[in-house]
């Protein structure tokens, strides 16, 4: 990808007519936009191939938004950060779907406690930044106001949502699945597992 990239960058570097025009930035930002729409790409693969793609649509929105706001644990490669994404997306998408084949009770207390832990990590961790995209003292403040409202939100909306159904649905369920999967990425525990699975990715010398 980044190789790509650069290849892309260099193209409209040679084309462009601004002598400041910086290489690098410009392949930095086509590693965003071009990454992004291939792990989008295969997650609704994943979610048509599985029968879960409303699901995993709604968990992946969720996921998304909140973690432009809040930030998280990143994986060193865009290779493991790919399939780590599908992975955890898809995962979130047949937890979604398996609530809602369960019993009203665990249902709801899946999206009570869900909720709470959410509010909790938001509230205590973000936003956390990674070496892409390091966030600044002055920047802090604002992303925090923005995660807590955008969770805020979106929480508001569920619960006001279940009240005027009376019952929980699918997509109360991903909703809430969405959240706690971001919600995971922003937690101390979230980052060390991260660094455990990298450890065991990276090769090993003799």
């Amino acid at each position: 990808m980044r190789n790509i990239c650069d290849r892309l960058a260099g193209a409209i570097v040679r084309r462009s007519a601004r002598e400041d025009a910086d290489l690098e930035v410009i392949s930095y930002g086509l590693q965003g936009i071009l990454g992004t729409a291939l792990e989008f790409v295969f997650i609704i693969i994943a979610g048509v191939l599985l029968g879960i793609l409303k699901e995993i649509l709604v968990v992946s929105t969720v996921f998304v938004a909140i973690r432009l706001l809040a930030g998280g644990v990143h994986f060193s490669t865009y290779k493991r950060c790919l399939v780590s994404s599908v992975l955890m997306l898809v995962s979130g998408g047949f937890a979604a779907r398996y609530m809602a084949y369960g019993s009203v009770f665990t249902g709801k207390a899946y999206i009570i406690a869900g909720s709470l832990f959410v509010i909790y990590s938001v509230y205590r961790y973000s936003p956390r930044d990674n070496p892409n995209r390091l966030i600044t003292e002055e920047e802090l403040p604002k992303f925090r106001r923005g995660s807590l409202a955008a969770a805020g939100i979106i929480l508001a909306g569920l619960v006001l949502d279940l009240l005027l159904k009376g019952y929980v649905t699918w997509y109360h369920y991903s909703l809430v699945t969405g959240l706690l999967l971001e919600s995971i990425t922003l937690t101390d525990t979230g980052y060390r597992l991260a660094k455990f699975i990298e450890k065991k990715l990276s090769p090993r010398r003799c």
